[in-house]
């Protein structure tokens, strides 16, 4: 048994480095942090065993550390000696453990129970009882009967789950959107956007994804037509409860089209398994990029991100499914198929409003539109697609349907090339099968680091040091264009010579970068 003697000399040992007075806070947190995670072995009061071996505890708190030190300099090593109780050791305290199997019981009867309950309970039915409510709880805990205890309070037990798979393409579909997803964009604005996407059950294979500002009806319709148009339809379908999926007009237009929704429990992403870890490879192999990657427009977005899915994630080797995707699915249709129009017709919504009496401009969900000068003021039907904002009709009295013009011309989408510098860029590239002569690579990290090894004349990154630096200066600067950064390390090698450390280039470079920035110009051409 260790001695209050040899106790104190052990917590003084603790606390020395503490005693300082001239440390600074980091030095102090950092202290702390090596004394919760371990002091050494810890000489023990009495003779505590765990499994016939003395206890051994190595770490200590900093409320212990503080108490301490107070101790120390109020009254030297003996402030540090263990107080002895106040029996002095000659009252044997009382086995507790008719107390606490009680107690378990009780909590067995009724989980809900409060410790404040237990507590008057056994003192009503032990005339002894003497345990102090921390005591109680802690004992309690330890029981090896609690665990039963706080399976009953979360109200079911836990049971192994049922996995399912359908037994050929496209006998169902798994639809779910992830985000919202924060993207910047190269004239510097950031927009949020949501990605939708439709998964076969059968190969995993992605038969459609949008990128869309918001997930709502409009985009959830959107996919499954573009999903339809490739692959046909679908015998089954399933989403979780989503707003966007719960709509009228999407339900009506999947009952419409033939379709049966699975019925799943709300707030139960379990059923949506395979879906789900689409998103989250969706978000190492796609998301994570677009940090080093430039992004023009939503269009971009979308060409890179149906880029990533037909070269990557379709082609990778998945391990539950034992190949590919693509290769499970072997580019089936659905033996089910409906005519675009019919698919189009399907998600209509019909509503009722007036137009206005002077421009007979009407608003509809998908836009506003201009009805006949007849029907200027009135009340009447009129049916709208919900994608298309070109597409509304006028129900006229006798059934016929009136097609509407759009209340103002729209200009045409732009014919300009999208394109911008980073890994994702190429595969938009090879997706496209576009050959771009005078068109900028992609130009990220790796060929960076390609750049400076020729300045230095050794490979990089050859230590943890280069990584780091070469990392950094990419961050702060990156993506940069192919060109102009050659040309600024013809200029560096030029202006320095071989031979000298990683950062001495990096310098260099990153004033050429800011210089030429700042004034908006590019970097000059490399003569050689």
């Amino acid at each position: 048994m260790s001695t209050p003697r040899k106790i104190a000399a052990w917590r003084l040992e603790v606390i020395t480095p503490f005693l300082n007075p001239n440390l600074s806070p980091k030095e102090r947190r950092e202290l702390y942090r090596r004394a919760e995670r371990d002091v050494g072995p810890r000489p023990l009061q009495g003779g505590k065993t765990e499994g016939g071996r003395r206890k051994r505890r190595d770490r200590v708190s900093r409320a212990s550390i503080r108490r301490w030190v107070r101790a120390y300099r109020a009254s030297g090593l003996k402030g540090l000696e263990p107080k002895l109780r106040s029996d002095c050791g000659t009252i044997r305290r009382k086995d507790a453990a008719p107390w606490i199997d009680r107690g378990i019981q009780l909590l067995c009867e009724q989980s809900a129970r409060s410790l404040t309950q237990i507590e008057a309970y056994l003192r009503l039915e032990f005339a002894d009882y003497s345990l102090s409510r921390s005591s109680l709880h802690r004992h309690l805990r330890k029981h090896p009967a609690y665990p039963a205890v706080q399976a009953k309070l979360r109200g079911r037990k836990k049971k192994l789950r049922d996995s399912y798979e359908a037994g050929r393409p496209h006998e169902c579909w798994q639809l779910d959107g992830k985000g919202p997803i924060s993207v910047r964009l190269v004239d510097g604005t950031v927009t949020r956007v949501h990605i939708l996407s439709i998964v076969d059950d059968y190969s995993r294979f992605v038969l459609a994804a949008l990128v869309a500002p918001a997930e709502d009806t409009k985009a959830a319709t959107s996919v499954f037509r573009t999903a339809v148009e490739r692959w046909g339809i679908a015998d089954r379908f399933q989403f979780d409860r989503g707003s966007a999926f719960e709509s009228g007009a999407f339900r009506d237009g999947l009952a419409l089209c033939g379709v049966h929704r699975n019925w799943v429990r709300p707030r139960h992403p379990e059923a949506q398994g395979k879906i789900e870890a689409y998103h989250r490879t969706l978000d190492r192999w796609f998301l994570q990029e677009l940090g080093a990657q430039e992004v023009c427009d939503l269009a971009h977005l979308q060409q890179m991100l149906e880029a990533m899915l037909a070269l990557l994630y379709n082609r990778h080797f998945h391990r539950e499914i034992g190949m590919s995707p693509e290769d499970r699915l072997g580019g089936r249709r659905s033996e089910r198929d409906l005519a675009q129009r019919d698919v189009q017709r399907a998600f209509f919504v019909e509503v009722q409003t007036s137009s206005h009496r002077k421009t007979g401009v009407v608003k509809l969900g998908s836009g506003a539109f201009r009805v006949p000068p007849a029907w200027a003021g009135k009340r009447g039907r009129f049916l709208f697609d919900p994608v298309d904002d070109t597409c509304a009709f006028l129900i006229a009295s006798d059934g016929r349907e009136v097609a509407l013009s759009p209340s103002k011309k729209r200009a045409l989408p732009s014919a300009s090339v999208r394109r911008g510098t980073g890994q994702l860029q190429k595969l938009v590239d090879l997706w496209q099968g576009n050959a771009r002569p005078i068109a900028q690579p992609g130009f990220g990290l790796p060929e960076v680091f390609d750049a400076l090894a020729r300045i230095v004349g050794r490979p990089l990154p050859s230590c943890e040091l280069d990584a780091a630096q070469v990392s950094d200066f990419y961050r702060r600067f990156g993506p940069l264009a192919k060109a102009d950064f050659h040309a600024a390390c013809a200029s560096t090698a030029r202006a320095l010579g071989t031979g000298r450390p990683v950062n001495a280039y990096l310098e260099d470079l990153a004033r050429q970068v800011q210089s030429a920035r700042a004034n908006h110009v590019t970097l000059p051409e490399n003569s050689s």
